[in-house]
């Protein structure tokens, strides 16, 4: 079931059965139905007016945003029915959007209690900048089960997620894609590195090293795998090997190293991780770290492709 069966009439709909009724009215009554059909006519315009500025009336998220793994992307419903919300958070009225051209954004997942049409929902809104909040649509019926226990665990705590959009089309419809890990990665366990973004969470990376760096990560797991994290990279040089002294990443939690990447993955993404760091002050990448049994734990990035 998709959203649009959630929502209420379109003004244009109703306007024009309205028109529809004077006419008749006119018609079965002469003058006397003309002035009763005008006026009626004259106040559902008034009232649709009403209803869409309050349909894009923003509301001020008052619960604290807990960032949501990117490792993913969805696309929500309902966008034809917000079409002035988006519109408005993408500046589109002065920016302009043309074919190739997204726009990014903000969102944030509100659970909604069950309704008569579905047993689980959520709600999708966008972030304006000044910390005001408007409905954009919905995640699919069949997403909004999976996702709703999780975010309903967040709101329980004073808590609402959040996490990257992107506002795409070319001129009306435009549509919403969110960056939204699957459910059972989508909490990250390691929150102490604040608000800044991460980078674009799109395929895996091994992390090379970690045996001599098991004391951190059994300290970051602290006895529960797999764990869903957020990891910083730094410039370092290979310390052996055949490589040794050439440029690549070391992998760092809570501050400490964990392993590097290989010298083909430094080539890959130092530059990547420089341009990121230069641009919102830290190198951060999700990460997920997994029992492999003899081998101990392991550590996988998740980055650009």
């Amino acid at each position: 079931m998709t959203m649009q069966q959630r929502t209420e009439p379109s003004p244009a709909a109703v306007l024009i059965a309205v028109a529809v009724l004077a006419l008749v009215l006119t018609v079965a009554f002469g003058p006397l139905g003309f002035v009763i059909g005008l006026a009626l006519f004259a106040l559902m315009f008034v009232g649709t007016k009403k209803n869409s500025a309050e349909q894009i009336a923003p509301t001020r998220t008052r619960s604290r945003l807990r960032r949501l793994s990117t490792a993913g992307r969805v696309a929500i419903v309902g966008e034809a029915h917000h079409q002035d919300a988006i519109a408005e958070v993408a500046g589109l009225a002065t920016l302009g959007l043309h074919d190739d051209t997204s726009v990014p954004a903000t969102a944030v997942l509100v659970p909604e209690p069950a309704g008569r049409h579905d047993r689980a929902a959520v709600r999708v809104d966008l972030l304006r900048g000044d910390g005001t909040a408007i409905t954009a649509g919905y995640l699919r019926s069949e997403q909004a089960a999976d996702y709703q226990p999780l975010l309903d665990e967040l709101a329980e705590r004073g808590e609402v997620g959040s996490c990257p959009a992107r506002i795409v089309g070319s001129g009306q419809p435009y549509g919403v894609h969110l960056y939204l890990g699957v459910p059972r990665l989508l909490l990250l366990d390691h929150e102490a590195l604040g608000t800044a973004p991460t980078l674009p969470a799109e395929h895996q990376v091994a992390v090379m090293g970690e045996r001599a760096h098991q004391h951190v990560l059994h300290r970051v797991v602290n006895g529960r795998t797999p764990v869903h994290v957020i990891a910083e990279l730094r410039a370092c040089r290979i310390a052996r090997g055949s490589h040794t002294g050439e440029h690549t990443l070391e992998v760092l939690l809570e501050g400490e190293c964990i392993g590097q990447l290989t010298y083909a993955m430094g080539l890959r993404y130092c530059d990547m991780a420089q341009e990121w760091r230069a641009r919102t002050g830290r190198a951060l990448c999700e990460a997920v770290i997994t029992n492999e049994g003899t081998r101990g734990l392991q550590a996988n990035l998740l980055l650009p492709r």
